[in-house]
């Protein structure tokens, strides 16, 4: 840590008052030394009062309004900076680099420029990589076609009702139709629908379809029989 020298100053002497008697033996009023200086009357007053705190934070500014004032006296500054710097507790027995404050910005954000360029320039990788990834998985949700499952009927399926239901699973947020005719189904994605059935092979073809138009299709041939056929059928099957 760097160490630091405070000096006692008398008063009368202190580098606030030898401003302020400058001024006044160049025969300037407040307001004309605020003007000259574009410094408000504010700062002029803390300079010749030795209120540095009522100043922006940080030494560089402080000095740097010093200068200001004294060049329009066309007095030469190193003494009084010399002076100021004792004064206020900055005379370093190290001469070291400082990272001053600015009266606009948080500490947090010079924090942040503090530290290794390496740490900082691995957070924006990081960071942006983060983004890349969410947002192929996003195109990829988008491109991919739905998912669909049909629990029932089974393909082949032979029946001798004249009615059958259908029944699936579907992503959510997806259009589904059966034989081209649309089907409600919950939040989950569940459908369930019944669909009248002819003598003979029916054909039964579920589409699910996303809004940007990725499809996919599940086809089930169900036939259709009435009972004396099965019957026979089924008993011909038993002699054999």
């Amino acid at each position: 840590m760097t160490a630091f020298t405070r000096k006692k100053i008398e008063d009368t002497h202190r580098v606030c008052f030898r401003l302020k008697e400058a001024r006044e033996a160049a025969g300037f009023s407040i307001e004309q030394m605020s003007e000259k200086t574009k410094l408000s009357k504010t700062y002029i007053k803390a300079l010749e009062t030795c209120e540095f705190q009522n100043l922006p934070t940080g030494t560089v500014y402080q000095k740097n309004f010093i200068k200001r004032y004294l060049s329009v006296l066309d007095i030469p500054s190193t003494s009084y900076i010399q002076q100021f710097l004792i004064e206020e507790g900055y005379e370093q027995t190290k001469h070291e680099p400082q990272l001053q404050a600015h009266p606009h910005k948080p500490k947090s954000f010079l924090a942040f420029h503090a530290l290794p360029g390496v740490m900082k320039y691995l957070g924006i990788a990081f960071v942006l990589l983060s983004v890349l990834g969410y947002l192929g998985w996003q195109v990829n949700r988008i491109l991919e076609p739905p998912q669909l499952t049909l629990i029932s009927p089974e393909d082949g399926h032979i029946t001798s009702d004249e009615q059958i239901t259908i029944r699936g699973l579907s992503d959510p947020e997806t259009d589904i139709t059966i034989n081209g005719k649309g089907v409600s189904y919950t939040k989950e994605g569940q459908f369930e629908q019944a669909l009248d059935l002819v003598e003979g092979v029916n054909t039964i073809v579920v589409e699910a379809t996303k809004k940007h138009g990725q499809k996919t299709t599940e086809t089930r041939y169900v036939t259709q029989r009435k009972i004396q056929q099965i019957s026979v059928e089924t008993s011909g099957e038993t002699r054999s």
